[in-house]
């Protein structure tokens, strides 16, 4: 947690009711991380024992399908050559977001958004870690495809939903931190008076 200068407080210094709160959001953060993450093993999963065989259903006059992709690269397949560097990275950021994140963690917004980005790149690290061609190679298991975009799989969609949450949090913050326009009058009226 931090105070409204950004400096990380000591749990220790914290009233108990804003202790409570923290091991709250926390909670939730790990939550969202391991429901997410057991989404998306078993919905690969799924995919890989269904949609072998092709393209499977399609919804929406053809705009949503399930079509089973082994993806080599990182998003859109774009980098396949290079997968070991997307793992490594993959696993910096893992490390990143606990060390960084996990002491920030201080609303509901804030959890979801830890909880979303572990989830997302603990899912596509797991399969390239365990999935052939071999460990640090693997090939991620996509299987959601939207006609003329991308196909994707359960942890793109819980790292897209963090990449939303982290840029409403910012907005919030910048928002907080803007002086408003009456204080900004009041000082420069105050200032005028004789």
């Amino acid at each position: 947690m931090q105070d409204a200068h950004g400096t990380t407080l000591s749990i220790a210094s914290l009233p108990h009711a804003a202790r409570r709160k923290l091991a709250v959001m926390r909670v939730v953060m790990v939550a969202v991380a391991v429901v997410g993450y057991v989404l998306d093993r078993w919905t690969k999963a799924w995919a890989l024992d269904n949609l072998s065989g092709g393209p499977g259903e399609s919804w929406l006059n053809g705009w949503l399908r399930l079509q089973l992709v082994l993806n080599p690269g990182a998003a859109f397949s774009m980098g396949s050559s290079v997968t070991i560097v997307f793992t490594v990275l993959s696993s910096i950021a893992l490390v990143a977001v606990f060390i960084w994140g996990w002491p920030r963690v201080n609303s509901w917004l804030t959890a979801f958004v830890g909880g979303a980005v572990v989830c997302g790149i603990a899912g596509n690290l797991t399969d390239r870690l365990i999935r052939p061609p071999g460990v640090l190679r693997g090939e991620v298991v996509d299987f959601i495809s939207v006609q003329h975009f991308a196909v994707f799989n359960v942890a793109d969609i819980f790292i897209t939903c963090a990449a939303i949450g982290l840029a409403i949090h910012l907005l919030r913050a910048e928002r907080s931190e803007r002086p408003s326009a009456g204080s900004a009058t009041d000082d420069t009226e105050s200032t005028d008076a004789p």
